[in-house]
């Protein structure tokens, strides 16, 4: 019985690591891949400063995309307005909010939508964020609602709600603090049913200083858009064929060990010498 052959150590019946031929391999691939990374980054800012300004749409009656106590996913970002007069309710002050760098108390209204507004033959009360006070204007700031009939702005989505401790500074008479800008907890104060959705005004209400606009959006370049997949799929391919060679070159071939001489021909018995 012939015994059986030495395969060796296993590293030489593996074959050894080429490091000579990996790390450079290695360094060529990542470097391919940043190139085409930042190359496609790149267009893909081109593509977004570049591409044309959304026109938003015209402004609609506040029925035609929201109801009262329903999701206004399709509402939000619309220009809107409603028709009816500010709730007999008080005034939700909610803190820890920062404008412009500068630390706010949002201040919010129910302006109650009349009947034949809200599309569903009852009134309804819309939560309108009306602007913003600094903190240290609080406490003399002016409750009492405006006499307006119509109201219009940017609707909103709403903030879940989350308790949070009331500031120190003391509400003033006919408001009270807010912990978020939420449907749910004003509701424990307003009148049902409220809309799930807030309105943020164009004109802040008197004594108050005006939100910020929300930037304008923007449409992607297509053209450059499609430069940046194309780089990004560049460098997904050098990887692909820098780790295919890594994985066919990268390890020396075992050499055959040399026949011995019980297996070489001239040695097997029952053959003349």
């Amino acid at each position: 019985m012939t015994p059986p052959r030495d395969q060796g150590p296993p590293e030489r019946a593996a074959g050894r690591i080429r490091w000579g031929h990996v790390i450079p391999a290695a360094v060529l691939v990542l470097g391919a891949l940043a190139v085409c990374g930042a190359l496609g980054m790149w267009q893909w800012n081109r593509a977004s400063e570049q591409g044309e300004v959304r026109q938003p749409d015209p402004p609609v009656a506040i029925a035609e995309v929201a109801a009262p106590a329903t999701t206004a996913d399709t509402a939000i970002g619309r220009d809107v307005w409603a028709d009816g007069a500010w709730a007999d309710a008080d005034v939700a002050l909610v803190p820890g909010r920062e404008v412009d760098g500068a630390e706010a108390v949002m201040v919010v209204r129910a302006f109650a939508v009349s009947a034949d507004a809200t599309g569903t033959g009852e009134p309804a009360t819309l939560p309108v964020v009306v602007g913003w006070l600094a903190p240290e204007d609080v406490a003399g700031f002016d409750t009492s609602a405006p006499e307006t009939t119509r109201i219009d702005g940017v609707m909103r989505s709403a903030e879940g709600a989350a308790p949070a401790q009331d500031p120190d500074l003391q509400a003033p008479q006919g408001a009270f603090w807010a912990d978020r800008l939420s449907p749910a907890v004003l509701a424990q104060h307003w009148e049902s049913p409220l809309y799930s959705a807030l309105l943020t005004a164009h004109e802040p209400g008197p004594g108050l200083r005006v939100l910020p606009e929300p930037e304008a959006e923007r449409s992607l370049d297509f053209r450059s858009l499609t430069y940046a997949i194309e780089w990004w799929l560049f460098g997904a391919f050098f990887v692909f064929v820098g780790m295919r060679w890594i994985r066919d070159n990268g390890r020396a071939r075992p050499q055959a060990p040399p026949a011995s001489p019980a297996e070489s021909p001239a040695s097997q018995p029952g053959e003349a010498t």
